[in-house]
């Protein structure tokens, strides 16, 4: 028994991962189109017009992806946990003139909602997942929400929100429904000015000064297992290894590390150094970066860690299907002015074609996959801190 277990006294009730991964390009401002209840999915009201329209094409998005691969392997399975991720900046106000200039601008505190906004959008969704059976043992990660701080003083605070959701249980615990994580660090893509953070400011609750823990906040003990959750370029900068150095210094060595590590982001790659979950444990990345040199579709990698080596093998992509979602503004943005389109991008949703292992046995056979699993030979990824 790990002390986990000890401290919890609840066993992790899984032991695979079917992995879906949301792709959609948002990088750049898009318009909020307006979009209307889809997929069975429920009307979704919020006050901020523009916040209602993007959470109610997420719910039809997600609505939809349960229906589509509702006979995926492992998705009417109680052991295999569903983990769907959207991409960093999902939430991102645009005015009319920011998605005519592709670009972001200050007087819109770069794509702000107002700070109330993400407990508003975290209930509506969480409100929509909690009373569908669909969506039973699934892990929801909805992107981000950037959002703004009351003006005080003339400083511009901002703040970057990962929300992450749990669906329908077989049995409650003790455990939050949802969290609601602060990205840690700005980019230099991401718009404004890095002393814009509200992490900077001494006199807010979210300051690094004021609250020492947020440090830890990245570590959520659901389901009797660890998940650690970063925002691009958190990544990065190593924030959950981090968090676990401060526990295993504080605790002792006792301190297991996270059964699963999930990052949302707008142009990141998996770093091997900055993973952080047990040897033989899953990483999944989805991102949302697709910029105007050659507007690519956005990536997305699912691997499994080499603690031995501090390597990841990542799964192959045809270890995953893919399905287009249908080409209406209830499920797809209208992404650069409809160039991205023009070009042949694509949005929709991956999945793996097999339930994964949360946790494998490594071998000392190179590339080697535990009996089972899906093949995945190496599929080199090179690191791009820009996100």
């Amino acid at each position: 028994m790990d002390l986990n277990e000890r401290l919890y006294g609840q066993r992790n009730r899984y032991t695979q991962m079917l992995p879906m991964s949301y792709m959609v390009p948002t990088f750049y401002p898009t318009p909020p189109g307006a979009a209307q209840p889809q997929a069975g999915a429920p009307l979704i009201m919020l006050a901020n017009a523009d916040l209602q329209s993007r959470a109610q094409r997420l719910v039809n998005v997600l609505f939809w992806t349960a229906r589509t691969y509702a006979n995926a392997p492992g998705m009417n399975d109680p052991s295999t946990l569903k983990v769907f991720i959207a991409p960093e900046f999902y939430f991102r106000c645009a005015a009319a003139d920011e998605v005519r200039d592709s670009q972001f601008r200050r007087n819109t505190s770069f794509g702000s909602y107002p700070e109330s906004s993400r407990f508003e959008l975290a209930e509506a969704i969480y409100g929509a997942v909690q009373a569908s059976p669909l969506f039973k043992d699934w892990l929801i990660v909805a992107g981000t929400i950037c959002s703004v701080l009351p003006n005080d003083g003339g400083r511009m605070n901002l703040l970057n929100t990962a929300l992450m959701l749990r669906g329908q249980r077989a049995a409650g615990d003790a455990s939050v429904p949802y969290v609601l994580m602060e990205k840690h660090y700005i980019s230099n893509i991401d718009g404004p000015p890095e002393d814009s953070h509200a992490n900077l400011d001494p006199t807010t609750v979210y300051s690094f000064n004021l609250n020492p823990d947020q440090v830890l906040d990245n570590l959520i003990r659901w389901d009797g297992m660890t998940v650690g959750l970063e925002v691009c370029l958190d990544h990065a900068e190593q924030v959950l290894v981090n968090a676990m150095n401060i526990l295993t210094q504080s605790v002792g060595p006792e301190v297991q590390p996270p059964d699963l590590q999930l990052v949302t982001s707008c142009g990141m790659d998996v770093v091997a150094q900055a993973v952080a979950v047990k040897d033989g444990g899953l990483v999944m990345l989805t991102d949302g970066m697709s910029h105007v040199r050659n507007l690519p579709e956005p990536q997305f990698a699912v691997g499994r860690f080499n603690a031995n080596t501090t390597t990841v093998q990542f799964f192959a992509p045809a270890s995953f299907q893919f399905q287009e979602l249908p080409r209406t503004g209830d499920y797809q943005v209208d992404y650069f002015h409809g160039l991205y389109a023009e070009k042949g991008g694509r949005q929709g949703v991956w999945c793996g074609k097999q339930a994964l292992a949360l946790q494998a046995v490594q071998t000392t056979q190179a590339h080697a996959s535990a009996p089972g699993q899906v093949p995945n030979p190496p599929v080199s990824i090179a690191p791009v801190v820009i996100g």
